[in-house]
Order: C-alpha cells, then structure tokens, then sequence
C-alpha cells in the first residue's frame, strides 16, 4: 500500500512538474542548478507496473484495456540534465482514460549523500479518453512542481539489472527503477 501511495505521489510530481513543453526548442532543459552525473547514474532508469484485471465490451471481440498501467522513467545525462517521462492508463467500465507527461531541466546529485533534486524547466501534458484528444497542452511554470527531492541508493535487482532505489523527499519505500538502455 505504501509503495501505491508513494507511486502516485511521483506520479502527481510528475503530472504537475513535468508537463511543459518548451516552443522554441525540444531540447531546452533550461539553466537550472546541475552537477555532473556520474557515469554510474547516467543513462534510462525505468519503473512500471499494472494490473492483472482486463477489460472487454460486450462484444467478446473488443479489448478494451488493462485496468491499470503505470510506467515512469528518468533519463540522466552527464551534462546534469534530465528528461522524465510518466504515463498511465485507467480502464473503467467502458471507459479508457490515458495520461503522457515529458519534461527536462537540470539535476543536481549529491553521490556521498544519496539525492538527487531534479529541477523542471519546461514540461507537455496530454490525456486521451478512449483513444481521443482531450487534453494536448504545455503548462505553465505556476502549474509545475518546479524542483522535486529524491534519496537514492543504487544496487541490483535479483534478475542481474543495474537497479536505481529512489524514495521521493526522502519517506516511504524506495520505488525500484531498473536501468533500460
């Protein structure tokens, strides 16, 4: 229960602070405070996860979709800069509500202490219900959670993957994000 609470508080971190778009370049990750990032961190950190309910209309031929989904990734560059992606699809009755978010700006990472602050420049939200844009839009920075602290330790999953713990502010179980290349 734990980890479902502090997934959707990354997630609402995510939403919030990660949902503008820059209009004049793709690749704006702002001036932000950056350090750095160690060759050990750098590269894709993935963390996702689903439900085992499935949902189809009447029509046994129509899949309408897996109750839940949720996938979060980091990418950090050596640069100090990051992206952060986050998407999630609900499936309710009939209805499938899908959410995307990317945004980048610069991090900070503090190796001897274990955090890692990640501060949003820009950031693009978009929501589709049943395979239709309703929702296409850059927020504004009054909308974003601006700077998000993370503790981190890093070691590896019991399949062999190079594992990322992180724990948002620092409470609560770490989330698992495994590295993805």
């Amino acid at each position: 229960m734990n980890k479902i609470l502090i997934v959707t508080t990354i997630v609402l971190s995510s939403l919030f602070a990660n949902c503008q778009k820059d209009k004049g370049s793709s690749d704006n990750y702002g001036n932000g405070p950056r350090t750095t990032v160690s060759t050990a961190l750098q590269g894709n950190w993935m963390y996702g996860q689903f439900s085992m309910t499935e949902y189809w209309s009447q029509n046994p031929a129509d899949y309408l979709g897996n109750a839940f989904e949720l996938a979060i990734a980091f990418n950090f560059n050596a640069n100090g800069t990051y992206a952060q992606y986050f998407t999630s699809r609900t499936t309710t009755g009939t209805l499938s509500t899908y959410h995307q978010s990317l945004s980048k700006g610069t991090v900070e990472i503090d190796e001897a202490a274990g955090t890692i602050i990640t501060h949003a420049n820009t950031a693009h939200y978009k929501r589709t219900e049943n395979g239709k844009t309703k929702e296409d839009r850059d927020l504004g920075k009054s909308e974003m959670t601006v700077t998000t602290r993370y503790t981190y330790t890093v070691g590896t999953d019991n399949n062999g993957t190079k594992a990322l713990y992180l724990k948002l502010n620092g409470t609560g179980d770490a989330i698992t994000f495994l590295q993805k290349f």
